[in-house]
């Protein structure tokens, strides 16, 4: 797995992890929005070869969730 991932696997102040079986969630922490839209973009920027990533929209031009579906290798 990319170093990315298993970083962002771990979890950070804006967001929390779920793991599911296609990959994992990440969810925003309330009151972090600002940091969880910057963490959301860098794993919509960086999807590729190792995962797809899908946002969910918050309603207010943010992100509150996104799905991210790891790559079979």
């Amino acid at each position: 797995m990319a170093p990315f991932i298993e970083t962002l696997r771990k979890g950070g102040p804006a967001f929390t992890v779920e793991d599911i079986d296609s990959g994992f969630l990440i969810h925003l922490v309330e009151g972090r929005e600002s940091g969880f839209n910057e963490i959301a973009r860098l794993v919509m920027d960086n999807a590729g070869p190792d995962y797809s990533a899908f946002p969910r929209s918050d309603g207010r031009g943010g992100y509150d969730c996104v799905h991210v579906i790891l790559h079979e290798r």
